[in-house]
């Protein structure tokens, strides 16, 4: 779905800008132009940019599980 007539930016722009560090509007606005025309955009692009920060900690949190089973120690005993 487009988020930003004016600069022909999607929801997948959006998720990519995540996925490469965006993390702020401030973040979109200068690498992808949302809200920097008619500002129309900023309540939904905002919305998608929480959805893809939320859908990228769940992925992050996903393979931390994976990397360190259950049981799995990391603490060093002193010696």
């Amino acid at each position: 779905m487009y988020v930003c007539v004016c600069n022909a930016v999607t929801e997948r722009h959006i998720h990519r800008a995540v996925e490469q560090g965006a993390q702020r509007m401030r973040d979109l606005r200068t690498h992808l132009g949302i809200a920097a025309d008619c500002g129309r955009c900023a309540t939904c692009a905002h919305s998608c940019l929480k959805s893809a920060l939320a859908g990228r900690d769940t992925a992050v949190a996903a393979s931390a599980t994976q990397a360190f089973p259950a049981g799995l120690s990391l603490a060093l005993e002193a010696s």
